[in-house]
């Protein structure tokens, strides 16, 4: 007998970003953090408890072993635990882009919360917990620490805290209180989130880091809850670069961003002047997210397809669901 369950989770955007482990190992980072889903932006993952020879991991059709197994483990290994089962498991995972090795449009995200979701339901949790976002939220941390604010959906807020039971998110707005629209711009990268982190921590201005963020938090959840797209996209653009700051002030000096990342940020900076609403926002890596109202988003949308650049328009996304 196996028990089996697809989810589906959308990946986020983080708006005031969280850079650096204070313990790698649970995943718990140095301070809050706050992000949107985008709705255009997702994985389905299908897991199946069972009696199979060993664990296995698909993504995009192709067989994971070492680190990417381990870390999808390291879910599985948490609601085998709670759910006092031994059944090895089959995981089957889809991304819904797949062109090149993008970073920094969330996807570990997706990808983490969509297998809490599944093996939560499929383990038989859901049955004994209901289905708790909370809990949720902290196995999927397990995988990648984003992926707990891809569980909630929508606005979501990763409260630090400093063990397992205290770090995990939840919602605290929705579209109805700023109904962003987005684009994201995706690129590849040669360098991976993991060493990103490590190296922001080797940066003189890490401290600094950690003090303006404890304060542009309160302001970045607040223009969200009171609607004010102009100041929560400056912000959040202040944010971006103060983050990729660190990264190019670390031990190795890495510079993640690239002439096409710097080539849309002039692109949103000319447009501000001529009057138009929307902001960039960068995670770790090359890529660009563009939050705006509709009008101005679809404008410059074509734009950006007219200079032959890939490019995903997007809504907000909602948390992690089982499907069918």
């Amino acid at each position: 007998m196996t028990n089996k369950a697809t989810a589906k989770a959308h990946a986020m955007q983080g708006l005031l970003k969280y850079h650096g482990m204070k313990d790698s190992e649970l995943r718990i980072p140095y301070h809050d953090s706050i992000s949107v889903c985008l709705d255009a932006l997702f994985t389905k993952t299908t897991v199946e408890f069972g009696n199979f020879e060993e664990d296995e991991l698909t993504i995009n059709d192709e067989t994971q072993q070492s680190t990417v197994l381990s870390r999808a483990l390291a879910i599985i290994d948490k609601v085998r635990l709670l759910a006092k089962i031994d059944d090895k498991v089959r995981i089957t995972s889809e991304n819904s882009i797949r062109f090149g090795e993008v970073k920094g449009l969330g996807f570990s995200s997706s990808a983490g919360a969509a297998l809490a979701g599944a093996a939560f339901k499929a383990s038989g949790l859901e049955s004994t917990h209901g289905w708790d976002i909370k809990l949720i939220s902290r196995i999927a941390r397990l995988l990648a620490g984003s992926a707990c604010r891809s569980v909630a959906g929508e606005y979501a807020r990763w409260y630090a805290g400093d063990n397992d039971e205290n770090s995990f998110a939840e919602k605290i707005a929705t579209k109805d209180n700023l109904d962003l629209h987005m684009l994201a711009i995706p690129m590849p990268s040669d360098h991976t989130t993991e060493t990103a982190h490590k190296e922001v921590i080797s940066s003189n201005f890490f401290q600094a880091r950690i003090d303006s963020v404890n304060i542009r938090l309160e302001k970045i959840q607040q223009s969200i809850l009171k609607g004010d797209l102009e100041q929560l996209g400056k912000l959040v653009e202040e944010d971006s670069l103060e983050l990729h700051a660190l990264t190019m002030t670390g031990k190795n000096k890495m510079i993640l961003l690239n002439s096409k990342s710097l080539q849309i940020i002039q692109l949103i900076k000319k447009k501000q002047k001529e009057g138009k609403s929307i902001y960039f926002s960068m995670q770790t890596g090359p890529s660009v997210f563009v939050n705006g109202y509709s009008e101005d988003i679809n404008e410059l949308y074509e734009e950006i397809v007219d200079l032959n650049i890939k490019v995903i328009k997007s809504r907000i996304g909602d948390s992690v669901r089982i499907i069918n």
